[in-house]
């Protein structure tokens, strides 16, 4: 009888550090991905909230020989404000039927971007202000072309413009 019940003692305290074993390996990870989809969920709500839309394309004619400007006015029309940290860290694709270009933020080569907040309120791109990004290029060769602002979240807003091109 004294072998049973030392044999069901050493059963049962390995149980218990089995399971204890065990929960000290699960919690972390479950913890770990209920962050993941905290992160997720925050993320996706960032997307739906932020909507921006183009309101206005105007290609600048050729200022100087070799360098073309064409400004474009943003609207944000979603439900967030966006920091005027993230724009760096957005998109802007000149698409035309036989290029594409990629500006660079603020970038000391052609082509390049930036931009300036037309009704400036603080740090920040409010609901219903205009962002007016400038566009720097170094020849503009085609007539029609398709831009596309990327913000840093992934949301995105298309239009097209005609640039006219005279023949030397």
């Amino acid at each position: 009888m004294a072998k049973e019940v030392i044999v069901t003692a050493i059963l049962i305290i390995s149980s218990v550090v089995a399971v204890v074993a065990f929960v000290n390996a699960i919690i972390p990870s479950v913890y770990d991905l209920s962050y993941s989809y905290k992160s997720l969920a925050a993320n996706t709500e960032d997307q739906f909230k932020t909507a921006i839309e183009i309101i206005f394309v105007y290609p600048e004619p050729e200022t100087e020989p070799g360098e073309y400007n064409v400004y474009v006015w943003i609207k944000n029309v979603g439900s967030t404000n966006i920091p005027l940290s993230q724009l760096n860290k957005s998109d802007i694709f000149v698409l035309s039927p036989s290029n594409y270009s990629n500006p660079g933020f603020e970038s000391d080569s052609l082509p390049s971007w930036n931009y300036t907040l037309v009704n400036k309120n603080g740090d920040t791109w409010n609901r219903g202000e205009t962002l007016k990004a400038s566009i720097h290029f170094d020849d503009l060769t085609s007539n029609t072309y398709q831009i596309t602002f990327f913000l840093y979240n992934g949301v995105s807003a298309s239009d097209k413009f005609s640039v006219l091109v005279v023949p030397d």
